[in-house]
């Protein structure tokens, strides 16, 4: 299996992914999400569709199809990504493996970084929590100040008897 061609017209429907799942499984590496754009898209005069597969990790390559059925882009985590052997796809499979293990530490830690903004529909207990927290620590200072006197009392009586 040196090379993979994609049917331009079966990659809409889904056809050519177990090829593409078996290339990286060998490298121990297999894409949980593996799906194909059904819309055309044309840049630079070439028409071409796009497959999209994602890893465990949340990387994501998007492999470009011409109409030949070739694959002419091939993008990682949104970034072109030039590949050396376009002729042998299985190594060309292997620098994809290579990039994105190299590329990993860096993902994640970008994924860290991202902040993101929960839903209106969420609303957190933290202004509640802070007032009942609020409350329990006064009524604990009110406590501890009685408990004080109380044995500021028993000590004066102790002291005197």
């Amino acid at each position: 299996m040196s090379n993979i061609l994609f049917s331009f017209e079966d990659l809409a429907k889904g056809g050519a992914m177990n090829a593409i799942k078996r290339a990286f499984k060998k490298y121990n590496l297999e894409p949980t999400i593996i799906e194909a754009l059904p819309s055309v898209k044309r840049t630079s005069g070439i028409s071409y569709r796009e497959l999209a597969l994602t890893w465990s990790d949340s990387q994501q390559v998007i492999l470009r199809v011409k109409q030949s059925g070739d694959i002419f882009q091939v993008l990682i985590n949104g970034k072109l990504f030039p590949i050396k052997s376009q002729d042998d796809h299985m190594r060309a499979v292997r620098e994809i493996v290579d990039a994105l293990d190299a590329k990993r530490a860096a993902f994640q830690k970008a994924l860290a970084r991202r902040k993101t903004a929960l839903p209106r529909s969420i609303k957190t207990a933290a202004p509640k929590m802070l007032e009942a927290l609020t409350q329990r620590r006064d009524d604990l200072i009110v406590l501890r100040d009685g408990l004080r006197e109380q044995l500021a009392e028993i000590t004066a009586q102790g002291a005197q008897s």
